[in-house]
């Protein structure tokens, strides 16, 4: 497997540990997003890890101690079997400590495979469209350089587009798009320096250049901003009918369409938000919500991190309803949710999950206060009562 895939084998311990830094765990996403062999293989080693835990579990043995364990054998035989026979040799071995004879093993595996149908997080993923209409997979592994009109779009070292405006010949406005599909999320740099992190189920049109006395862009979806201050040149943001306007600041926009609403949040600086001939100011703290239907601005104050907390590699709900949380999560895990009964949508949340956590992990931990049990099928899953 050589050393990458050593290093591979340590991430995924690591993850399992909930101790992975924040880089490798990049690296990891991006390693699972390059071929549906390599996730196949993330998966696999996923249930192994579950199922020695599940049996293993009277003895309170934490993943990270038996993944080591696994590790140790792994290193020891892996110029004779592949990395994913030791694994399930390592695993029959321990398995049979643990509950009496490798006979026991097979089965168990098999219906441990069954009950644990791990469903993974998303990725990082997106499309650039240029502006004559062809298509960029921006994480594909072998991305070489694009040029258009004068501009040369790569990859920087982060993963992120960047725009080379050395040869550039412009008079007018080349818009590109960044579309981001479920499941993914997307991070880059605007050419006018603006930071940009970009949600699932979004996409997001911008000039290559920033011609004129403003800088504007066009977001459907959701997306974080960072924006480069430039008192000369105000940014703005349009989303649905709504005007977004910032000199230099840090903002998240929420406009999905089945919402019929754009949620604006600020974080540092100031923003006006202009819809249906009505202006909201907002200061740090405070959030502007567009009712597209009804015409009107409403503006409250929150608490931030709820809002913004996806860019941080996890999810803050405070009071939260289960529909409002399945939303976001439908998103993020490509998965469909129903609901045994209306009433349940309304059942509450508090609490911090991880983003990057397989969704059986996140659902557990709703479980345990919402008087909720979520039954998997496949991709679809449903919410029902306790006991069900």
């Amino acid at each position: 497997m050589g050393k990458m895939g050593e290093k591979i084998f340590e991430w995924i311990a690591d993850y399992c540990s909930g101790t992975i830094s924040k880089k490798n765990g990049e690296a990891l996403r991006k390693w699972i997003g390059e071929s549906s062999e390599n996730r196949e293989i993330f998966e696999k080693y996923l249930r192994i890890i579950k199922t020695y835990r599940m049996v293993e579990g009277n003895r309170s043995i934490r993943d990270q101690e038996a993944w080591t364990q696994l590790y140790g054998k792994w290193k020891k035989q892996k110029e004779r079997r592949t990395a994913f026979r030791v694994m399930l040799a390592a695993a029959s071995v321990l398995l049979l400590i643990g509950v009496g004879g490798l006979a026991l093993f097979r089965p168990l595996e098999r219906d441990m495979e069954q009950q644990i149908a791990l469903i993974l997080p998303g990725t990082t993923k997106a499309t650039l469209v240029l502006a004559n209409g062809s298509q960029v997979d921006l994480t594909c592994a072998n991305l070489q350089e694009v040029k258009e009109q004068g501009v040369c779009v790569k990859n920087d070292t982060s993963g992120g587009l960047q725009y080379d405006h050395s040869l550039l010949k412009i008079e007018e406005p080349v818009h590109h798009t960044v579309k981001v599909p479920t499941a993914g999320e997307y991070h880059f740099i605007l050419p006018d320096g603006t930071r940009v992190w970009i949600n699932s189920e979004s996409e997001l049109t911008f000039p290559v250049s920033f011609l004129g006395d403003k800088r504007e862009v066009f977001l459907k979806g959701e997306a974080y901003f960072e924006v480069e201050r430039d008192k000369e040149h105000p940014f703005i943001v349009y989303a649905h009918e709504v005007a977004i306007k910032v000199l230099g600041t840090c903002f998240n926009i929420a406009a999905y369409d089945e919402n019929q609403e754009v949620v604006t949040t600020l974080t540092q600086g100031g923003v006006n938000v202009e819809f249906a001939g009505k202006t909201a100011r907002l200061c740090p703290g405070e959030q502007a919500i567009a009712d597209i239907t009804r015409q009107t601005i409403e503006c409250q104050s929150v608490e931030t991190g709820m809002y913004v907390s996806w860019i941080k590699g996890v999810f803050e709900y405070e009071n939260m309803t289960l529909e409002e949380i399945t939303e976001q999560l439908s998103r993020w895990y490509d998965v469909e949710f129903t609901f045994a009964a209306p009433e349940y949508r309304y059942r509450r949340f508090t609490g911090v999950v991880k983003k990057y956590d397989v969704l059986n992990e996140v659902l557990r931990i709703i479980e345990k206060t919402t008087d909720v049990c979520f039954m998997i099928d496949g991709r679809k899953i449903a919410v029902k009562a306790v006991g069900f």
